[in-house]
């Protein structure tokens, strides 16, 4: 069965440490959701690597240029922001491991 992954702090060391670890295994998993939390550059190159079904922004003053940027590489993964988001994809069948590569209070909710 594949594993999809939710990689919240896609951007950090310890995310692309979980991102290196799936691109080693794509038989057995694979990133279905990146969150950053304003590094939205970073994590629109993570999405044209690893084409995740979702991609959030925590800071949601950068959603249109998350949207834009996935829209611009042709990419069918979804943007979303926001707190909310993260919780709600964290918590959906959108993910079966969660690895909350995230600072401090922050993966609280999560």
């Amino acid at each position: 069965m594949m594993r999809k992954v939710a990689v919240l702090g896609a951007t950090g060391s310890i995310g692309a440490s979980t991102l290196d670890v799936i691109a080693r295994h794509p038989e057995a998993m694979r990133a279905s959701v990146l969150v950053a939390g304003t590094r939205v550059e970073e994590l629109l190159v993570l999405c044209r690597v690893h084409a995740p079904d979702h991609a959030v922004i925590a800071d949601s003053r950068h959603f249109e240029s998350l949207r834009d940027g996935l829209r611009a590489a042709g990419l069918a993964t979804k943007a979303h922001a926001g707190d909310a988001a993260i919780d709600a994809l964290a918590a959906s069948d959108a993910c079966d491991t969660v690895v909350a590569a995230i600072v401090g209070a922050a993966g609280l909710s999560s």
